[in-house]
Order: C-alpha cells, then sequence, then structure tokens
C-alpha cells in the first residue's frame, strides 16, 4: 500500500493543511510543503553516504572511511552514526545511543513494545568496548583518551563542538583489505572471541592496562618535555645583573672594561691574527662643573 499511503500522507496531507487552516495559496502549500520538503529530506537522506563519510571521527574503527557525525544524524533522525553502523552492521540501532539522537532506533523501541517489531540484535558493551580499544581511533566519549577526543578541526577553528558539520578527525583512514568473508552482518557470523563474554572482558581489561600504561609513558614525556621547557626559557631570561657579571662571562671579548664602567664600549677590529687593525677610542664627556645634590 505504499503508493496509497505516500499519496495520502506526503502529498495531500501537507498540501491540505496550510490551505485549509490559514487559506494558504493552494501552489505556494504544493511547492513548499510537498516539492521543498521532500528535496530537504532526500540530500538529509543521501548526506549519510557523502558526509557520514568524510567529516567526523572513528572511534570504533579507524581504518574505514564511515565516520560519526552529529550533524548528519540530526538532520537524518538518527542515521548520522556511521562509523558504528559499518563495525556493527547487523545492530538494528545502528548506533550506541538512544534518544534525543537516535530517533529511528527509539521509534524501532517504541513499536518492540506494541509487538510490531521482534528479535532486535544488538552489540553488547562488551563488544563494543573490545572494538573500541582494538581498531579505535581514541575519540571514544568513554573509552578513548584526551589526546584523542582533541585530535579534530573545524572550518575557521571555530565552533568546535561535534554539532558542526566541518568537524572532522586529523587522521585520515587506512583502509584495510577484507578477508574473503567480508564483514559479520549477524552475531552467529562473528568469531568465537567475539561472542564468548568472558574473553571479551579479559581482553578488555588487558586492552585497558596497556592504554593506561601508554597515556603514563606520554604524561611522563610530557612533563620532562616541560620542565626542559621552562629551565631553557629562564636560561634564556637571566641577565648579568652588573658589569662585574658580564665580564667575568665573557672572555675573549676585547670589550674595553674602563669604557664599559663608564656606560660606553670601545669597538675593536682585529685580524685572523688577533692584531689590532681598527680601534675606536671612548670619547670620555667632560666632567660637569657644577655638582648635583
Amino acid at each position: 500500500h505504499y503508493k496509497l499511503l505516500y499519496t495520502i500522507f506526503a502529498l495531500f496531507g501537507p498540501t491540505a493543511i496550510p490551505v485549509y487552516f490559514w487559506g494558504e495559496n493552494p501552489w505556494y502549500a504544493l511547492f513548499v510543503a510537498f516539492f521543498f520538503r521532500t528535496v530537504l529530506s532526500l540530500n538529509a537522506t543521501w548526506s549519510v553516504n557523502s558526509a557520514a563519510h568524510m567529516f567526523g571521527t572513528r572511534p570504533y574503527d579507524k581504518t574505514m572511511w564511515p565516520v560519526e557525525n552529529m550533524f548528519v544524524s540530526f538532520v537524518a533522525v538518527g542515521e548520522g552514526w556511521h562509523n558504528y553502523h559499518h563495525a556493527f552492521p547487523w545492530d538494528y540501532r545502528a548506533s550506541e545511543y538512544g534518544t534525543p539522537l537516535n530517533l529511528t532506533g527509539t521509534l524501532i523501541d517504541l513499536l518492540a513494545k506494541f509487538g510490531a517489531v521482534t528479535d532486535r540484535k544488538t552489540a553488547t558493551p562488551n563488544m563494543v568496548k573490545n572494538r573500541v580499544m582494538r581498531t579505535g581511533d581514541k575519540s571514544h566519549h568513554t573509552y578513548g583518551t584526551d589526546e584523542g577526543r582533541s585530535a579534530f578541526t573545524t572550518l575557521w577553528n571555530v565552533w568546535k563542538h561535534p554539532s558542526n558539520p566541518s568537524y572532522n578527525s586529523i587522521y585520515t583512514p587506512k583502509p584495510k583489505i577484507l578477508q574473503s568473508d567480508g564483514y559479520a552482518l549477524i552475531p552467529d557470523e562473528l568469531k568465537q572471541s567475539e561472542r564468548d563474554e568472558d574473553i571479551l572482558s579479559k581482553e578488555n581489561e588487558e586492552l585497558m592496562r596497556r592504554q593506561q600504561e601508554e597515556e603514563n609513558r606520554t604524561t611522563e614525556a610530557n612533563q620532562i618535555y616541560n620542565k626542559l621547557s621552562k629551565y631553557i626559557k629562564e636560561q634564556q631570561q637571566t641577565v648579568p645583573q652588573s658589569v662585574d657579571e658580564l665580564l667575568l662571562q665573557q672572555t675573549n671579548n676585547n670589550v674595553d672594561k674602563e669604557a664599559l664602567m663608564q656606560g660606553k664600549a670601545a669597538l675593536n677590529v682585529v685580524d685572523c691574527n688577533d692584531n689590532a687593525l681598527v680601534k675606536r677610542k671612548v670619547a670620555v664627556d667632560a666632567p660637569s662643573s657644577t655638582s648635583s645634590h
């Protein structure tokens, strides 16, 4: 009954409402409520296979092009979490999130309560965590790292939020070569290790331990770098406090000490054998006839 339902709910319904309730011109109602709305909704749907493969992050699998794009998810009613969808293509939610970020999944859950939907398949929390730790780009909100979450860029470096359409990871994926069996489409095609919760839990603990060690090494390296930078900066900012300190620090500098003590320096030009070629004498000001008190 698709054609009949489409004609009623997509064509006549949206067009008739403005005409009936506030006397809109039928042509205006037709072009705005039907044609213009259809163009917007179709482009929003198509953005799933364009923008959601270009602008965003890859918290579940950094070896594939699909990304997590909040803006696309908003305009496509929850279909913009594309990296998750490709990592777990058999998950009916196509996302790790629920309402309000995934209205499509929420609608399916609502229909399931009335018995209209059955046999929903989802990835378990251990599956998600294991995939994030193994193949993600470390931008995951829970299992990622601060460095991974900050590894993004935006247009003109403003509006630094995932809802920005230009929000994008700084890393370029390196697509992997699929095995002969391809991606798993249903849980039954997954490897035993990817379905056994005990195995997943132990592997997750090991992955978390390795990630913590890596973060500790990075933190230690950053601390050493910061201390070294601070020391170099302090040394560069250190200046002699007196003429005597300057004279002690500079050896063979060919500076006239007497002139330096008077606040004036003599410029000496020497050859390779230290033979004086030009020596500029310091002009000593005549003593003032009056003394200040």
